[in-house]
């Protein structure tokens, strides 16, 4: 049953009400090998706040763009609340974008103020009149004497907040408070717009919607990702929870963190959780013949008990199994980002550990949907949040349409794009997914295929396929490039492509002609090339050839749908 919401306030306000109910109780919590630093609540207020000063001091206005750039941290997330405290526009940078990547982010957003991490210095200083940097640089983690000019460390900049000017003016809940950059290309990358309400009513949905008690939240995705910073941040921080950051995604680290966080929630990616449970059963395949026995004898109780109504025999049964893997305490895992295979929640239930799917873009903040935790559907995205609503259009026989949904987390629109956000965004305030799927008799939504060209990885990062096409195709040997996603068992997409070689230029080049064995060696050489200015995530990881060009529509446009991938 779902629970009333708390409240839809601004994240300034949302800070407040929670460092006064909270006090003393930590908030968020950094691991290190000389032991953990605990931030309480009403630290995270006063520290907040300070920060907020020093950057009114150092002449931040409303409205002007503020960067963050580094890893997980409660450092990242002081700046992001001191950012929104004084009514600045955060912008949350991907810490795997290349140098180029960033800084044409940085020049796009015209960046006032960046905090950064110090392996980014260098990158985010740079001044070039193509690039211009930001006036004011914070340092997230210095630790070695006096910074270099123009940059000041969040120390100092905590220090100048002491005397800095009061706080007269708050942000207003209509007021932007994000630009999340979906695509980390150099052309022309599309920056959502969230606002303090849009953020905010998705937290207080997703409150609604899952049952959280005095949780205690392991963050493991990057702070940048909408679905972290929102329902790994945000939510925490609503609702009065501890978020303790992991030190990395190794599954060692990630395992012993848990184990001494005693962590209770953790958000995860497809591929996260694929590791995860690969992990346990090479732990449980490394035990004794007896031992190994014990364990399919219990699991064999859980799945027949699954056919007779008892459902969670296995949180009694693997206990022990839980404990010793280090998941003693956990109690739920919410996976997002992308597609995961069924057997992975279920085999995860079995262990007796919940695991809920859902669903979201970044133009909703990103969450939209979740399965229910007393009726998950493993197969489903889950049903929309209290106060979304959903509509399949133009269905086909089978009910299968583009998905389209509604609510107040739902994006302004498309930083400096009129063009784009009125391609996804309707005049009755209803977002156009591209991802068609239809609707159960009970209300779960499906996700049948991607109507995008969008590229989703395991990792739930997104590749936009005609960024690498227009690098392919410089090279004077290739004439045309598809690039696709390739269907992973674990979930998610690879990247791959199709190239049509330029066959009368390669003639040109290599007049004795080439065989189709040297032919592909010399377009591995473009493939390399094209790889080596990507991100990792972005990378091709292997090509198909074509002989003939691709068919496509009267304005030159490759239909995808006719060429086999295979």
């Amino acid at each position: 049953m779902a629970r009333s919401h708390k409240g839809i306030y601004t994240i300034p306000e949302v800070l407040e009400r929670s460092a006064s109910s909270f006090g003393k109780k930590p908030a968020l919590i950094k691991r290190t090998e000389k032991g953990d630093v605990v931030t309480t609540y009403e630290d995270l207020f006063k520290k907040v706040n300070l920060l907020a000063r020093g950057l009114l001091k150092h002449g931040l206005k409303p409205g002007d763009k503020v960067a963050i750039l580094g890893p997980n941290s409660p450092e990242w997330g002081k700046a992001y609340l001191a950012t929104a405290t004084v009514g600045g526009i955060c912008v949350p940078l991907d810490s795997l974008l290349t140098r180029n990547e960033i800084n044409h982010l940085l020049a796009d957003s015209r960046v006032k103020v960046a905090f950064v991490a110090t392996r980014f210095l260098d990158w985010v200083m740079e001044r070039e009149s193509k690039f211009p940097g930001p006036e004011k640089i914070v340092i997230l983690d210095w630790e070695r004497g006096e910074p270099p000019s123009r940059t000041v460390t969040i120390d100092q900049l905590m220090r100048d907040g002491e005397k800095g000017p009061t706080i007269e003016s708050r942000p207003a809940l209509e007021d932007l408070c994000a630009i999340i950059y979906t695509s980390g290309t150099t052309g022309r990358p599309k920056g959502v717009m969230l606002t303090h309400k849009n953020l905010i009513s998705d937290c207080a949905a997703c409150y609604q919607a899952v049952d959280i008690r005095d949780d205690h939240f392991l963050s493991v995705l990057p702070m940048h990702h909408t679905f972290e910073c929102t329902a790994g941040f945000l939510l925490p921080i609503y609702s009065g929870c501890t978020v303790t950051y992991a030190r990395s995604l190794k599954s060692k680290y990630i395992i012993e963190d848990l184990r001494a966080s005693k962590a209770t929630v953790m958000l995860g990616v497809p591929l996260l959780f694929q590791k995860m449970l690969e992990g346990i059963h090479r732990g449980i395949s490394k035990q004794t013949l007896l031992k190994r026995g014990v364990v399919r004898a219990l699991m064999n109780a859980v799945k027949t008990g699954e056919k007779v109504g008892a459902k969670n025999l296995g949180t009694t049964l693997f206990k022990g199994l839980r404990e010793k893997a280090g998941l003693g305490h956990l109690r739920l895992l919410v996976v997002g980002g992308a597609p995961i295979r069924p057997q992975i929640p279920r085999d995860f239930r079995r262990l007796g550990l919940k695991m809920l799917q859902g669903y979201g873009l970044t133009e909703a903040s990103p969450v939209l949907t979740l399965n229910p935790e007393h009726a998950p559907k493993d197969d489903s995205i889950g049903k929309p949040l209290p106060g979304v609503e959903v509509k399949v259009i133009d269905p086909n026989e089978d009910g299968v349409g583009e998905l389209a949904f509604r609510g107040p987390m739902i994006m302004k629109g498309y930083y400096k794009n009129d063009k784009a956000t009125k391609q996804v965004l309707t005049e009755d305030g209803w977002l156009l997914t591209g991802d068609l799927g239809w609707i159960d008799k009970q209300g779960y939504c499906y996700i049948s295929g991607r109507g995008k060209n969008l590229i989703v990885t395991s990792a739930g990062k997104n590749v936009y396929p005609e960024e690498l096409e227009s690098r392919l195709v410089e090279s004077p040997y290739i004439l045309e490039a598809m690039v696709y996603g390739k269907p992973l068992p674990t979930g998610g997409e690879e990247v791959r492509a199709i190239i049509v070689p330029d066959y009368e230029t390669i003639g040109q080049h290599y007049k004795k002609g080439l065989a189709e064995q040297e032919i592909r060696r010399l377009l591995s050489k473009d493939v390399k090339r094209v790889n080596q200015n990507l991100s990792s995530y972005k990378r091709i990881k292997g090509f198909l050839i074509r002989d003939e060009e691709f068919p496509k529509t009267s304005t030159r446009k490759i239909k995808r749908h006719l060429v086999p991938k295979s």
